[in-house]
């Protein structure tokens, strides 16, 4: 966006950083400002004519600056030991685009607090008649290379070229495989000569490749991405070690102007100052790793891919301050944080669950930079939302039943007929509930189906189903089983599972019914579900499942027209854990619910009005292991135990329904939420059938 059309986005978006917009806008720069990140505590090596102590860099020239170079005067030349004077105009300017002052006046770096190492390696010739020629670039290079490894410089700006790129260099090539050696980073200007190959392409080999970096220049057009006219362009050899930066750059010349600062020169520093920011924020990297992150988080804007003409792109600092394919640990072994999520059962509380368990958290990218951060927004919950209210509406409204009864043969189905898509005469018809009995002497046989979608008497599907086993798991929705009389009652015994494309669920239960009374006891295995709820996905999963037992008992009791229905059960729940999770234990989940219900005929109907409480876990807690921070000596995370409960609230659901029906019409009618008024579900439905 133009500046004059760019609103002020941070206290850091000022006059300042606007005297240089057009360049920090290409490369994001103001993202490092407004988090802080100015690459404090970082030397950056400048291999120029020197750096002399403008304004913008008052206090900025390192002790370990060094003068490689002569001066000659009346024939006689003589070591110069001056780190910067008014013949240090390139590596001055240069200077000032890494690290010129954030003071509030003037212009700033792109690395406003790293500090500068000046390396000056020219040699001045005042007998030289033609100004032009007072000045040698190159005296020293070697010298000064293994100067900045043996000092731990892990970043060396050479915004300098070979006269002749057309002959290869051994010095310049082996000076750099050491400085390599060192874990140092080698920024070089790819040079201003238009050619289609970076100068020193031909000194790349093995031996330094990882450490040589070259620079082309961009024109900042503000529209697109181009090469200024003067660049060289990566070539085919050196685009594997080459991007691109901007080509003009705001900067303070030897006599204090401001000026604008162009070519691959001007290129190069904003470069090394992305280096700077990277090991400042990530003093365990070395300048090659830094650079490896440069390059792999560069903005493709040629060909796609590596090309010949930008290299990897042009240099991004949001991006290269940014996460990459982090990964999540819990001390013993490492998951990709992509795609990460955890689900969360309603049954599970929710009091500060996902803070407890993942807040400040420090996790590691594929470059083994630190990050800390708050990851419970990767904790989701279970929940119902206007669509599965809408289906509710749907399914009730074009709902159909058909049954069949024999002395030995007992079949009931439930069906829905909804609209597939927008023509009338695009429905599907899916059943929604099924079951089939058949009689062997005293025994009766079952087979059932009892879906999500079924529309359940007690509230229609407002209020917890009152069946254990799909109370536990929705999920296992299909049923096997026989029946047989005992003890005056009725014994049964049932295979239950279903699958989804979630996860499946297994299991037994045995029952008994007499009367009114019925006992149910069971075990569930789930398999990606919990409670029939999803976990999630990585390490971030809540289990790969679980083993559940229950026991159940309800009962009916009539009081003159009143009918009361109640039942209530309890459940011990564990969890499936896997060795990539951060949830490396947890107890045993202790669960309950209950419900009662009082109804009785009014007018042509009947209402009904109950209290019911949905699968609650009432005790249980985990440990989530997680990294909780950074130890720069052993490069390594430190990692803590964290305990949090699982239990929920108790919070029943007051429920209300009314139910009316004839020949040709049917009425119903449900409300029910609980006492805060925070769960409200409402539904009501009539039905008319045409003689």
């Amino acid at each position: 966006m133009p500046e004059s059309q760019q609103p002020v986005r941070s206290a850091e978006d000022d006059a300042e950083y606007r005297n240089n917009y057009v360049s920090f806008e290409y490369v994001n720069a103001l993202y490092a400002l407004d988090h802080g990140w100015t690459g404090q505590g970082v030397q950056v090596a400048v291999l120029d004519d020197g750096v002399k102590e403008v304004p913008e860099l008052q206090g900025k020239i390192s002790s370990l600056s060094r003068d490689y170079g002569t001066i000659t005067e009346n024939g006689v030349t003589t070591d110069r030991n001056v780190i910067g004077d008014d013949y240090s105009d390139h590596g001055t300017m240069v200077a000032g685009v890494i690290a010129a002052a954030n003071n509030g006046t003037g212009v700033q770096g792109i690395a406003p607090g790293a500090e500068i190492v000046a390396l000056r390696i020219s040699e001045i010739d005042l007998d030289a008649t033609n100004p032009d020629e007072q000045e040698t670039l190159g005296i020293g290079l070697s010298q000064a290379i293994a100067y900045a490894g043996n000092q731990g410089i892990k970043v060396i700006n050479a915004s300098i070229s070979k006269l002749d790129p057309s002959t290869p260099s051994p010095g310049w090539s082996q000076a750099v495989a050491s400085y390599q050696a060192s874990g140092g980073l080698f920024v070089n200007a790819a040079g201003n000569e238009s050619a289609a190959n970076a100068d020193g392409y031909l000194d790349l080999d093995a031996s330094n490749s990882r450490s040589w970096l070259f620079v082309v220049a961009l024109q900042g057009t503000q529209t697109s991405y181009e090469l200024t006219d003067y660049s060289n362009q990566c070539g085919a050899t050196a685009m594997n070690n080459c991007v691109a930066a901007m080509g003009t750059n705001a900067s303070q010349d030897v006599d204090g102007s401001l000026v604008l600062f162009s070519g691959t020169s001007s290129a190069t520093p904003q470069v090394s100052g992305l280096a700077a920011l990277i090991l400042s924020k990530w003093p365990q990297l070395t300048g090659v790793e830094a650079g490896q992150v440069i390059v792999n988080t560069a903005r493709d804007i040629g060909a796609p891919g590596v090309d010949p003409v930008f290299g990897h792109g042009l240099i991004d600092v949001r991006a290269a301050l940014s996460p990459v394919n982090p990964v999540l640990s819990n001390g013993v072994t490492q998951t990709s944080a992509a795609g990460t999520v955890m689900v969360v059962p309603g049954a599970v509380g929710a009091a500060g669950f996902a803070g407890k368990a993942l807040g400040n958290v420090t996790v590691l990218d594929a470059y083994g930079r630190d990050y800390a951060g708050d990851l419970s927004g990767l904790v989701v919950r279970q929940g119902k939302d206007r669509s599965w209210l809408n289906r509710r509406v749907e399914v009730q409204a074009h709902a159909g039943a058909t049954s069949l009864a024999t002395p030995h043969l007992q079949a009931s189905a439930g069906f829905a007929s909804l609209r597939a898509g927008p023509g009338t005469d695009e429905v599907r018809t899916m059943l929604t509930n099924g079951r089939i009995a058949v009689r062997s002497g005293k025994a009766w046989f079952t087979a059932s189906l009892n879906s999500s979608d079924s529309v359940a008497d007690e509230f229609m599907g407002l209020a917890p189903s009152s069946d254990a086993v799909f109370a536990y798991s929705p999920v296992a929705d299909m049923t096997l089983g026989a029946r047989y009389p005992l003890g005056g009652g009725q014994l049964g015994i049932e295979a239950v599972g279903g699958r989804t494309g979630y996860g499946s669920a297994s299991g037994a239960v045995v029952s008994w019914r007499k009367a009114g009374m019925r006992l149910k006891a069971g075990y569930l295995d789930e398999t990606d579900v919990v409670f029939g709820t999803p976990t999630g996905s990585g390490a971030l999963r809540f289990g790969d499942g679980a083993r559940t037992v229950f026991a159940e008992a309800a009962h009916e009791a009539r009081f003159g027209r009143w009918t009361l229905n109640g039942y209530a059960s309890l459940g011990a729940t564990r969890l499936k854990l896997a060795g990539d999770m951060l949830l490396t234990h947890a107890g045993t989940l202790l669960t309950n619910r209950f419900g009662l219900t009082a109804s009785r005929p009014l007018g042509k109907g009947r209402v009904s009005f109950g209290v019911v409480q949905p699968l609650t876990v009432i005790s249980g807690s985990g440990t989530y292991t997680v990294g909780s921070s950074y130890d720069l000596a052993s490069r390594s995370l430190l990692f803590s135990n964290r305990r949090v409960d699982f239990s929920g609230r108790t919070d029943p659901l007051l429920t209300f329904g009314y139910m009316r029906g004839g020949a040709h019409s049917q009425l119903r009618v449900g409300v029910a939420g609980n006492a805060g008024a925070s769960d409200v579900r409402a539904l009501g439905t009539w039905r008319l059938t045409l003689p």
